[in-house]
Parts: C-alpha cells; sequence; structure tokens
C-alpha cells in the first residue's frame, strides 16, 4: 500500500512500454538532495535502457527543482546495482561522507535484516540550476 500512498504524493516516475508500466522509480526530497527509495524494471523490459532513462529523467528533474544531489543506497558489487549507479555517475560515499540521513537510512536497512558489509550509500552531485537572464 505504500506505492499508492506515494503516487498520490507525486514522488513516483514510471516508464511504459507497449501500453503497460514496465519500470518505475520512487524518490523522496530529503533536505536538498532527492533520495531515490527504489527503482525497478520489470524482467521482460530490462537491458533495453529504461532504468537509465527513468534516472536521466529524475536527474534532470531535481535539477530543475534546485536540489543539490541525488542519493540512494544500494547492494555493493552487484552489476545491476552499485556498478551500474557508478556508470550513471553516483559515487560511492566511505562512511565519513555519509551525514546523519544516509548513516540513519543504512542502519534502518540493518535493523531490517539487510548485512551491512553489502550495502553501500551512493551520492551524484547535479549541476546548478541556471539563473534566469
Amino acid at each position: 500500500m505504500h506505492h499508492l500512498a506515494h503516487i498520490r504524493q507525486q514522488r513516483v516516475w514510471v516508464a511504459v512500454l507497449d501500453r503497460e508500466v514496465c519500470a518505475f522509480l520512487d524518490a523522496e526530497a530529503c533536505a536538498d538532495a532527492l533520495h531515490i527509495w527504489e527503482i525497478s524494471v520489470a524482467s521482460s523490459a530490462q537491458g533495453r535502457g529504461i532504468g537509465r532513462h527513468l534516472l536521466e529523467t529524475v536527474r534532470e528533474q531535481a535539477r530543475q527543482q534546485g536540489f543539490a544531489a541525488l542519493t540512494l543506497s544500494t547492494f555493493r558489487q552487484l552489476p545491476w546495482n552499485e556498478p551500474f549507479y557508478q556508470r550513471c555517475g553516483f559515487v560511492t560515499l566511505d562512511a565519513d561522507q555519509l551525514g546523519p540521513r544516509l548513516q540513519q537510512v543504512l542502519a534502518e536497512e540493518v535493523r531490517h535484516g539487510l548485512p551491512a558489509a553489502r550495502r553501500c550509500a551512493m551520492r551524484l552531485t547535479l549541476p546548478a540550476k541556471p539563473s534566469p537572464s
């Protein structure tokens, strides 16, 4: 049910293929960053660049809205997780770079049973929104 609430809050982007929703990205404004909570692409639609396109769309909208960065947490070393986001320009943060919010995100994941050693937080710094001329 939390997906419906997030859709109502207009924090979910979707991709449509052949008139069917095939992917979504759920993000939330957190101070100066837009935090990506989840990105998912249906297995039948994977390998077509749909997830990357969703990410690029959200990146541009976040930049236009004046956010300084995109952040997320993900699994380390899985090809469709940390390495994928690195190819998209995200940087894996060391523990001393996390800040309280991302520390809390990772700690909450551990409380829910995810292995701390296999998780990381990442950040993509966005260029400043151009000033009106």
